[in-house]
């Protein structure tokens, strides 16, 4: 008898049939994946969702899938006939989008938010956490301030809507804060972006710039788990600009001599030495590795559950003398016993960066100049020995510096150790009603240190210094935050209700103090007791409040009219306190379409939704005393007869005591539905964001005596723009799935009112104080300004002619009378190109094939200019080296040129700021691929692992730009004043690396 049910059950092939439906409609799934569970062999549903699988017999367990619904499995038995229903479970569908105080089903939902889940991070094998989301998100723009290792990335959510540095608020597992840089992006479980006001509003004040929520991973219960992930590669530097070598310079220099009618000098002509021939910049960038590693523990039982994860990340920098380490460690537990629930998340991380700031600065090294001296030292200066001829006589430049060398000799060391995560106690006080408890803290002290020792390159001001100089600074920084809320949840035959209310209170403190000090005994000593004169001893302290009440309903009736309304009144210690509270309203209208009866035979399009949000959010963007007036404790004026001069108090910091919030007021309007039988879904947005009572700073008459500037709420910025956000998922064959998702997006940016303020000037891009950028009424912010190119001049009477307020002749840039007044001057500048781009796209593909899986993901932006000051330096700037294009220049037998003729005086002022240092910033680049193998789980198994996975990843492999720069992705220039001003301004930032890495993931 047991020999013949064995035989039943696996020695006799039979067919089965059935036909595989969706539980929403009973109509067939087409292409559906149906395979005996441990073996490769597998069928796909004809289009009705029928299908005929071979099995080898009864207790053969027969696996059915689809995209967007949940699997089943069912043993085949006796039957020869197995149809079975799926259930829905797409992500339009069930998914749980996190929200503020809350979450919801993304079907329940009426505002705009962007998602980003762990699977998509874990596609990309980075260091910095806010680029995980970089052209994933729609109206989402994230863009690095260069490629230092360590570097920050500049988020913005539906354009720029203040004029100052200010950024989106991150809830990081319920505590506010300022960034996101400092975690792990391996410990990220989800990060949902709220971009309009219907789901931004409950943080009111905090919400103007947009919030960013980020859900770090939990513990689950079940066993132990053990993840462990390391990658390790190589980063090359992306492009190489093409300097002059030795005799190139020299040429240029001696025809720039010629041109002018000077002498030439001696290091360029007579006493030129073939046998020098620097190159500074090929000697500062490297190939440099980069290692991430990541150690994950978790599990739980019925009640707890746990997680504790390490990572370790080094990278050294592509110039040479930079690198940048960082330790994270994160903990979470979860404790429930039956109304009541406990849970904590903490996260412990340290930094060590020490940063490079010299490479590509004005005025360094020629490549007429070694490097290194005989003795391999580093030095600025090729001098005949005995030659007492000047620097500047003999080279032709007055100040030379080795940026290399000074990047080697001097010490910098930035420090920071920080803590942030909270505590979160609920109890159901009945059934639906919950109280919460959320206590978050932010800790973090840092230690800036940089040690220039005594050195001496050359004889220039830049290339030596006499004594040694310390700059140490230590900070301390503390933000608390309370917040008690009350959560209703409640359905009632067709409705369904819930409601919020709650209180935060959060107080930030910072304090710092430092020292300079100057003349060691010696340069291994290197603390500030040690030295001869104390200069300075800068400090600082802050300490500010926000207390804030807010509510919010969330009403759904019949799973298909959806009403959200949200207030929220904060109160500010930044003003006065007759105008510190400001209350935020938002109220937000959805409709399920696809719910109504009317929709019920439209096979052609599913989960239809419309939906529209008006609201208000705040921002308090103003530094901390504002408001509050500074004193000069030991002034003097002079008084009385004799004139004699009285010691006294003066008021030194003129203030506005009457600023208040200000007011960015949203209209969005949205459409989301899925089409093919729910394998393709779209989401498209409209918005307008209105900011109002925006603070500026404006100068006050001289007559005050005040020469700070003062904020006042007087101006108004609009942005406008589209969304779109698809994706498709689809199948080939038994064993190749896919999905293929892009978003892109619309923005137009421009400044309705500055009030009494004169337009703002930014933008600065040399040491010789042009500025490049102003933000004025009727365009964008930090637009570029500046004269209009019309060619060249080809003779000396067309330069004459054209009456410009400077001595131009021919060969010298020629621009345009704008205004018609027969004269070239100041009143002919105008707006010529917009640092922010007006189209941000991004595509990804994911696919597996059996066991091997990849991913390709571009990204890319359109409609922006860049300033790259590599053309000012390398064409104008008479102390340093030029690029070797300039040999190009203009010249009677050269005409057909668009660079100017080589001069060192200028008399046609060719270098003032013009659209010649404008270029397109638009790009389409492969930001990340990625190409995996996971080992046979059987084969796993037998290795005492759960899953093994190694994969190889690049990043930035290709870039197609018209931009000459090292890379058009430049961040915004931090020459003075708000960065913002600079946005577009490429200084010669820190140069983007392509990376290839080899990476391996262990599951036990």
């Amino acid at each position: 008898m047991g020999v013949c049910a064995a035989l039943t059950s696996y020695g006799q092939n039979r067919q089965v049939t059935g036909k595989v439906t969706s539980g929403a409609d009973n109509m067939g799934l087409p292409s559906a994946n149906v395979r005996i569970a441990d073996t490769n062999q597998g069928v796909l549903t004809d289009k009705d969702g029928n299908y005929t699988i071979t099995v080898r017999g009864n207790d053969d367990k027969l696996v059915f899938s689809y995209i967007g619904y949940m699997g089943q499995e069912i043993v085949v038995g006796n039957q020869s006939t197995v149809d079975v229903k799926l259930a829905e479970d797409l992500k339009s569908l069930s998914e749980v989008v996190v929200v503020g105080y809350g979450s919801q089903k993304k079907s329940d939902l009426t505002g705009a938010v962007g998602t980003v889940d762990a699977e998509e991070i874990g596609k990309f094998a980075t260091g910095n956490a806010a680029s995980t989301i970089q052209g994933r998100v729609a109206g989402v723009q994230v863009t690095s301030n260069g490629g230092a290792p360590g570097a920050g990335q500049i988020v913005t959510v539906r354009g720029t809507s203040t004029l100052s540095d200010s950024g989106p608020l991150y809830v990081i597992d319920g505590m506010l804060t300022g960034s996101m840089g400092s975690l792990n992006p391996q410990d990220i479980e989800s990060v949902s972006v709220l971009k309009d006001a219907s789901a931004s509003a409950i943080y009111g004040s905090r919400a103007a710039n947009g919030v960013i929520i980020v859900t770090t991973k939990k513990g689950r219960s079940g066993e132990l788990k053990v993840d462990f992930d390391i990658t390790t590669g190589i980063q090359t530097p992306t492009r190489y600009l093409p300097w002059a070598n030795a005799r190139q310079y020299a040429d240029i220099v001696n025809r720039a001599r010629d041109n002018d009618g000077n002498k030439r000098f001696p290091a360029n002509d007579a006493e030129f030495d073939p046998a020098v021939d620097s190159d500074i910049q090929r000697e500062s960038l490297r190939n440099a590795p980069m290692t991430n590693a990541s150690l994950r523990f978790s599990g739980g039982s019925t009640n707890m559950t746990y997680a504790l994860s390490f990572n370790y990340f080094d990278q050294v920098g592509i110039i040479r003398e930079s690198d940048y380490k960082r330790l994270n460690v994160r903990a979470n537990s979860t404790f429930q016993k039956g109304k009541f629930k406990l849970q904590e998340t903490i996260g412990l991380t340290r930094s060590v960066n020490n940063p490079n700031f010299y490479f590509g600065r004005e005025r360094d090294l020629l490549p007429t100049i070694p490097i290194r001296d005989k003795d391999g030292n580093f030095t600025g200066t090729g001098l005949p020995a005995g030659s007492t001829t000047s620097l500047g006589a003999y080279y032709g430049v007055g100040n030379l510096s080795n940026s290399l060398g000074l990047a080697t000799v001097e010490d910098r060391t930035n420090k920071e150790n920080g803590l942030i995560g909270n505590v979160e106690a609920s109890y159901e006080i009945i059934k639906g009603l919950t109280y919460k408890l959320n206590l978050g803290a932010e800790v973090s002290a840092g230690n800036n240190y940089r040690f220039t020792p005594k050195y001496f390159f050359n004889a220039t001001s830049l290339g030596n210094t006499n004594f040694a100089e310390l700059a140490e600074s230590n900070s301390n920084f503390l933000s608390q935050l309370i917040e008690n809320t009350l959560n209703y949840n409640k359905s009632f035959g067709n409705h369904s209700l819930g409601l919020l209310a709650g209180q935060s209170s959060q107080r930030t403190q910072n304090r710092s103090l430092g020292v300079v000090a100057r003349r060691f005994p010696s340069n291994d000593i290197r603390v500030a007791s040690a030295a001869a004169d104390r200069a300075q001893m800068p400090s600082s302290e802050y300490d500010t409040g926000l207390l804030s009440y807010f509510g919010r309903v969330n009403y759904t009736f019949n799973d298909r009219y959806l009403l959200t309304a949200t207030i929220r009144r904060d109160g500010s210690s930044l003003f006065r306190e007759d105008l510190r509270w400001g209350v935020f309203p938002s109220a937000a209208i959805g409709w399920n379409i696809s719910n109504e009866s009317f929709m019920q035979n439209v096979k052609g399009i599913s989960n239809l939704k419309l939906r529209a949000s008006y609201g208000a959010i705040g921002s308090n963007n103003v530094q901390a005393y504002a408001i509050d007036p500074e004193l000069n404790l030991n002034s003097e004026y002079i008084l009385g007869v004799t004139q004699q001069r009285v010691g006294g108090y003066s008021i030194t910091k003129g203030v506005n005591s009457n600023i208040t919030w200000e007011t960015t007021k949203t209209t969005d309007i949205g459409l989301e539905f899925n089409a093919m039988n729910n394998k393709l879904q779209f989401t498209v947005d409209y918005f307008i964001r209105n900011s109002e009572d925006v603070l500026v700073n404006l100068s006050l008459p001289l007559y005050t005596g005040f020469g700070n500037p003062v904020p006042f709420n007087s101006a108004s910025i609009r942005n406008k723009g589209f969304e779109f956000q698809g994706v498709y998922y689809g199948t080939v064959g038994n064993d190749f799935k896919f999905d293929l998702s892009g978003n892109f997006s619309v923005l137009n940016n421009v400044v309705t009112a500055l009030g009494r303020a004169t337009p703002i000037v930014g933008g600065g891009f040399t040491s010789n104080g042009l500025s490049s950028t102003r933000t004025a009424v009727g365009h964008p912010v930090a637009a570029f300004y500046g004269y209009v190119l019309d060619g060249i001049y080809q003779t000396d009477e067309e330069a004459k002619g054209a009456n410009d307020s400077n001595s131009p002749r021919a060969g010298d840039l020629k621009f345009k009378d704008l205004n018609g007044d027969g004269k070239i001057d100041a009143a002919d500048q105008d707006y010529i190109g917009n640092p922010t781009p007006n189209f941000i796209y991004g595509f990804n593909v994911n696919a597996q094939y059996k066991n091997f899986d990849f991913t390709l993901f571009f990204n890319g932006v359109a409609g922006n200019d860049l300033l790259n000051s590599n053309r000012y330096r390398g064409y104008f700037d008479t102390e340093g080296n030029f690029l070797a294009d300039a040999l190009n220049a203009w010249t009677p037998q050269n005409t057909e040129t668009d660079i100017p003729r080589n001069t060192l005086s200028d008399p046609g002022y060719n270098r003032r700021m013009s659209a010649f240092y404008l270029e397109s910033g638009a790009y389409f680049r492969l930001r990340n691929a990625q190409i995996g193998y996971n080992l046979p789980k059987a084969v796993a198994n037998k290795l005492g692992m759960e899953r093994l996975r190694i994969y190889l990843t690049t990043q930035n492999l290709f870039t197609i730009t018209k931009y000459t720069g090292y890379y058009p992705e430049v961040g915004q220039g931090g020459r003075g004043g708000p960065r913002l001003f600079n946005t577009g301004v490429d200084e010669g930032a820190y140069p983007q690396a392509k990376n290839y890495q080899i990476g391996l993931q262990i599951g036990f």
